[in-house]
């Protein structure tokens, strides 16, 4: 737990502001020692769902695990992306994938997303791995697709948002320099920094806006992050440089489908249906490949 604390205090972060704020009264009460209870996730866990039935319908009645060996052919994997995504979340839901890549029986996965962002570490290798999965995938949004979440899903095959007043977007990247010192300073503690000699740049960009209020270092390491995250996007969905949707700003559903970020409004069963379609055709496509001499 505190580790884990620790790297949330220290992390860079893509994160939709309403929800980064949000999260002050929690930090606030770790740094005044007050006990934070956290609820298990349990109903958060992946699962797959089958076709059954001569009209194809989609059996929800019954699920199974990921690594269950009674999963049907051509079941289609969900798995949840739920609230902030912090980066042991990202390698969790990367092992997940790599689960559903070695399973012959999964033919797709559906991302079922409410999340305003999260830390820069991992997303980028999560996005990637969802794009060279070798699998469709679909993202479902239920709320929210902010920042490093919008990261994840430009990297699936096709993205449904679920209401009009979705949040979508949030193509950006800030960081913030955290200054305890006058808190600490209340309780008695008195931090003080000493560097080596050599180590001239060791946390130049901090250091060089407390001495004197420079911030271009601190704005080029943000600048780098945000041309990676920039980069992304354009490749992954097409979408111009000079689209609107680079300035930062977050869009509600009808207008992130016009801006090209998702590709219908639709609904969950709809998006089990997109991914089980897309499942098949990507198998019928390999299996012709393999039949080439």
């Amino acid at each position: 737990m505190l580790n884990r604390v620790f790297s949330i205090l220290g992390a860079q972060w893509l994160i939709h502001q309403d929800t980064a704020v949000s999260y002050l009264p929690v930090l606030i009460a770790f740094i005044k020692g007050q006990e934070i209870l956290l609820k298990p996730m349990d109903d958060k866990k992946p699962y797959v769902v089958a076709w059954t039935g001569q009209d194809q319908q989609i059996n929800t009645v019954g699920k199974w695990n990921l690594d269950d060996e009674l999963i049907p052919e051509n079941s289609v994997a969900v798995i949840p992306i739920d609230g902030v995504i912090c980066s042991w979340d990202s390698m969790m839901l990367m092992n997940r994938l790599q689960e559903v890549k070695a399973n012959d029986r999964i033919n797709s996965v559906l991302l079922v997303v409410n999340s305003p962002g999260g830390m820069v570490s991992q997303i980028d290798l999560l996005s990637a791995m969802i794009k060279d999965l070798g699998k469709p995938t679909v993202a479902l949004v239920m709320g929210m697709a902010a920042s490093a979440a919008m990261w994840v899903i430009s990297a699936a095959s096709y993205r449904i948002a679920t209401s009009q007043i979705d949040i979508i977007g949030s193509i950006g990247t800030k960081t913030s320099i955290q200054d305890y010192s006058g808190l600490l300073e209340k309780v008695g503690i008195k931090i003080t920094d000493f560097y080596a000699t050599k180590a001239t740049r060791k946390d130049e960009e901090v250091r060089a806006f407390k001495a004197t209020g420079d911030a271009k270092p601190m704005t080029d390491f943000v600048d780098f992050v945000n041309e990676v995250f920039h980069q992304a996007i354009s490749e992954n969905l097409g979408i111009a440089a000079e689209s609107e949707v680079f300035t930062g700003a977050a869009f509600f559903a009808e207008k992130a489908k016009q801006l090209g970020l998702i590709n219908e409004i639709g609904t969950m069963e709809g998006a089990l249906t997109k991914a089980y379609q897309l499942g098949l055709k990507n198998k019928i496509i390999n299996q012709s490949k393999s039949l080439k001499f």
